[in-house]
């Protein structure tokens, strides 16, 4: 087997394991962060059963029923978003517009429908932007035992996997990590009566580091029609059109405690870009003028995306093939860039809300949503075949490993004079993790050979605001949200026996995730 630089060209296969998505892109792209304007932040996102604002407009759009002249607002966000394990800690700071938009009344003196509200609105609910680092000096396992595990179960002839002789390995159906392992020396063949299985390389203690940096964000665009129905009910539709950008940077290397300058580097670059549709609609009741009770449902936004993706193991072994392989030289094992479409399915939401408004002085709201991450599902290119079975294993595991999950939001507003409000609020988002995945104890399906994966915590939101009205036309809010979480983060995934005995222990680490954000919005009423 002799070092090469290998230019691979790609043909979407069946194997999970080839698969530039998986499990865990599924829920990376459908867990929405806390959005909206400076005022429906302040009060934690608990706008459902307001409206009036266009964060209750985003979360129910009844709630654009409720104004009654037209408006423009726009809002700036300052952030700064932190990740520290252990000792080791990255920042990044944003500036960015998270919220735009409009909403134009229009009075049709019918007693019918009394008026057609119209609106547009632009949120980025979800930022992707994340530094990560990671060390660990005495790790259980290896990324080389996970290598030689999955190229054993697979049972995978060595002639698959060797470059000289397979010029398109993606063609062979075999994992990609096993393809990296074997030619950059770091798993051993073997066969026997039973078939082919692998081993590390060695079993000298190890060091391990981890980095990766993430870019981009989910945004939406929503069309929103609403009414009302007599004087208690109101009514409203979205249509919605999400924006995905996903860029993704990683690094895991391993340093061999006795050998000089010996280990590898494993490097993983990864782009997710497309777009979906979706709708919602809702309701929200007024049966007193002190009470509202709102319902809305949206529906799975049903996205069409493409991966470009590109992987490079680079690696220094001299002291531990230099006796069988006299012609070896450290090198670097390079794939090509390449890139395939695929179509992908979020979860669908419902939000159940409640309000009351005392003299127009003092608002206590409360959402409660429910997510079905369950059923997130993906399928193939619309011209393959096979577009409905061939994700059927990624499908499976998202169905094992997710569950519905609940979402709380409440918030406080009070009206200290007729130009100035002040306001708090609270968010609780619950992981969509199987209570046992969560936990580590179930294997995950990586995808392709980026082994590097979170498994996210609840998130906890703590925010507060002002506003200040200048007059008839003129307000300007702030907010400051506060945002704690804690992942596991794996360098790759741990591996159970038939017993359901931890064999591969991929000695995760613990992730502290804050973020800090002030927010103003400047609108306008006409």
């Amino acid at each position: 087997m002799k070092k090469i630089i290998a230019i691979l060209s790609f043909v979407l296969i069946f194997v999970s394991y080839s698969h530039a998505q998986g499990e865990v892109e599924a829920g990376r792209m459908s867990r929405n962060d806390l959005y909206g304007t400076a005022r429906g932040m302040a009060m934690g996102g608990a706008f459902g059963a307001l409206g009036g604002d266009l964060t209750g407009v985003a979360i129910n759009p009844a709630g654009i029923a409720v104004y009654r002249s037209s408006e423009v607002v726009g809002t700036a966000d300052l952030s700064q978003e932190s990740s520290k394990v252990g000792n080791v800690n990255r920042d990044k700071t944003t500036f960015k517009f998270d919220n735009l938009g409009f909403v134009g009344y229009f009075p049709l003196r019918s007693n019918a429908i009394p008026f057609i509200n119209f609106g547009f609105s632009y949120n980025k609910v979800k930022s992707f932007n994340k530094s990560i680092a990671a060390y660990n000096d005495s790790p259980k396992t290896s990324l080389m035992d996970y290598m030689a595990e999955i190229s054993t179960r697979e049972n995978i002839d060595s002639a698959k996997l060797d470059f000289d002789i397979v010029k398109n390995p993606f063609k062979s159906e075999v994992p990609w990590l096993s393809i990296f392992g074997f030619n950059s020396y770091l798993i051993d063949p073997h066969e026997d009566q039973l078939g082919y299985y692998y081993t590390p390389l060695h079993d000298d203690p190890i060091t391990n580091s981890l980095a990766l940096v993430e870019k981009g964000s989910v945004n939406n665009y929503d069309f929103t029609l609403g009414t009302a129905l007599g004087k208690k009910v109101n009514v409203g539709l979205t249509l919605s059109v999400t924006d995905i950008y996903y860029k993704l940077s990683s690094r895991y290397s391993e340093e061999f405690e006795n050998g000089e300058d010996a280990g590898f580097d494993l490097r993983n670059y990864l782009t997710t870009e497309g777009a979906g549709v979706g709708a919602k609609i809702g309701v929200i009741f007024r049966p007193i003028n002190e009470l509202r009770i709102g319902v809305a449902y949206h529906t799975p936004v049903w996205c069409s995306l493409t991966d470009t993706y590109s992987a490079e193991m680079e690696e220094n072994v001299t002291e531990y093939v230099i006796d069988n392989y006299p012609d070896y030289e450290p090198g670097v094992t390079s794939s090509g860039v390449y890139g395939y479409d695929y179509r992908f399915r979020t979860p669908d939401r419902w939000v159940m809300s409640i309000a009351g408004v005392v003299d127009n002085r003092f608002i206590a709201s409360l959402d409660y949503e429910i997510t079905n991450y369950h059923k997130m599902k993906f399928k193939g290119d619309s011209d393959a075949i096979d577009a409905e079975s061939m994700y059927d294993s990624d499908n499976r595991y998202i169905s094992e490993d997710y569950e519905p999950t609940s979402t709380v939001r409440v918030g406080f507003e009070y009206r200290f004079t007729p130009q100035f409000y002040g306001r708090l609020g609270y968010a609780w988002m619950q992981n969509p993790y199987e209570t046992e995945y969560r936990k580590g104890n179930k294997e995950t399906a990586i995808a392709g050979s980026t082994t590097i994966y979170r498994i996210e915590g609840d998130a906890s939101y703590f925010t507060g605001g002002v506003g200040y009205r200048f007059s008839r036309n003129f307000y300007l809010d702030f907010a400051v949200v506060y945002k704690t979480q804690k992942d596991d983060l794996y360098p790759y995934p741990n591996v159970f026996d038939d017993e359901g005995n931890k064999f591969i222990d991929a000695s995760p680490f613990t992730l502290k995730n804050s973020n800090i954000k002030g927010l103003l919005t400047l609108g306008y009423k006409f």
